[in-house]
């Protein structure tokens, strides 16, 4: 998961691609813009570097010395390679450094399916999340201005990132991982909203893809915030919303006349009020499924989001044109859906049940013991059903 979230901050890349300005932002989109690239770039950083340190705790003194930092030569190779091309004016080499990317990033992933070959894998996501960022700097060609903003906004938030990373205890990374999801909805909502503030006349293609990556980017955001403060502690009784075992259903028939008005107008004002209504209604979806999750089955609730991240980094992909974007979104989406379905198979459960089961199961009854399911573990729950 941690592995996966890291790659997820590919999200720059999107927020790159809608830069603007000079040194600071002009207007709303291109601020919209800046702030994705600045969140993106803590959740890269500090992503990582949690990776690294989940990967130290199994590390033992017998392990051979590992060279990792050796594919730094392939890697600068690779990338230099791209450079080159872009100031010699080669058509078509943005695609190959995309493309070079995106295959680093799936080695990543690959990478960490064994902790033989983990270590690597991190160094791979990383090669590919740098080349990544690279290529769309050198397709975009901006100002000097702008490019300064660029890499202010960049190495600004790869220093805090990296420095959340390296002072969190070691027995909370599993919530700073949660808390970095949150990153990844916002700046995939911010820069869905972006995206459809500059299109002055989107097809249903670029219309379909901003409401998802609103959408889904949104539950993203508030379902790993609910996640992160239950792992870490915070929530206590009283966190919950006003009617929440009604307001759910509601929330997506809201979803579905939002969809449905952005598909059938032509006004751009009708169509930027039903992506941003969309935005705030999951964010309260994601808030109340997740808040209503036992401690217990909290882990699945965060691949769930996982692979969320991933889905709305893919539908940005198809909104900005961009293959790395559309393939990098696609894999972690996947993985983690197939993360999750394994973690429930183990626990001889569905993963409906993991999710809505407080909902489905116990319905009113549940609401009558004031907070009780957002705290009981499974077997808890069984007993309290039987």
């Amino acid at each position: 998961m941690s592995i996966t979230n890291a790659i997820s901050g590919v999200t720059a890349v999107g927020g790159l691609l809608l830069l603007g300005g000079g040194m600071m932002p002009h207007n709303t989109i291109q601020a919209l813009a800046a702030i994705s690239v600045f969140v993106s770039a803590i959740n890269i950083s500090g992503g990582f570097l949690v990776t690294k340190r989940m990967l130290d705790m199994f590390r033992r003194k017998s392990d051979p010395v590992e060279h990792n930092y050796l594919l730094a030569i392939p890697g600068t190779v690779g990338i230099g390679t791209m450079l080159a091309a872009h100031a010699a004016g080669v058509p078509n080499i943005y695609q190959c450094g995309y493309l070079f990317s995106s295959l680093c990033c799936i080695a990543g992933i690959a990478g960490l399916a064994d902790q033989t070959t983990a270590r690597l894998g991190a160094s791979m996501g990383m090669t590919g999340i740098v080349g990544g960022i690279s290529t769309a700097l050198a397709q975009l060609s901006f100002p000097p201005a702008v490019f300064a903003q660029a890499m202010i906004l960049l190495g600004s938030a790869t220093a805090i990132g990296g420095t959340i990373g390296h002072n969190v205890p070691i027995t909370e990374l599993p919530q700073t991982v949660a808390a970095f999801h949150a990153l990844v909805g916002v700046a995939a909502s911010l820069t869905s909203i972006a995206s459809f503030m500059g299109t002055g006349n989107p097809d249903g293609l670029h219309k379909v893809a901003c409401f998802l990556g609103s959408a889904i980017g949104a539950i993203t955001v508030t379902g790993s915030l609910a996640a992160y403060f239950k792992l870490a502690g915070i929530i206590k009784n009283g966190y919950d919303l006003p009617m929440k075992n009604v307001i759910n259903r509601p929330l997506m028939a809201g979803n579905i006349a939002a969809f449905a008005a952005l598909m059938g107008t032509a006004s751009h004002g009708v169509g930027l009020s039903a992506v941003c209504g969309t935005a705030v209604l999951t964010a309260v979806l994601g808030w109340n499924i997740t808040n209503s999750i036992g401690s217990a089955d909290m882990p699945v609730a965060i691949t769930v989001l996982n692979s969320y991240s991933g889905w709305a980094l893919c539908a940005e992909g198809f909104m900005l044109n961009n293959p790395m974007l559309t393939i990098v979104g696609s894999l972690i989406g996947s993985s983690g859906a197939i993360l999750s379905y394994i973690m429930c198979k183990a626990m001889n459960r569905s993963l409906g049940n993991v999710i809505f089961g407080s909902y489905a199961e116990l319905g009113g009854e549940m609401a009558k013991v004031e907070g009780t399911h957002t705290e009981s573990t499974s077997t808890e729950v069984s007993e309290m059903l039987a």
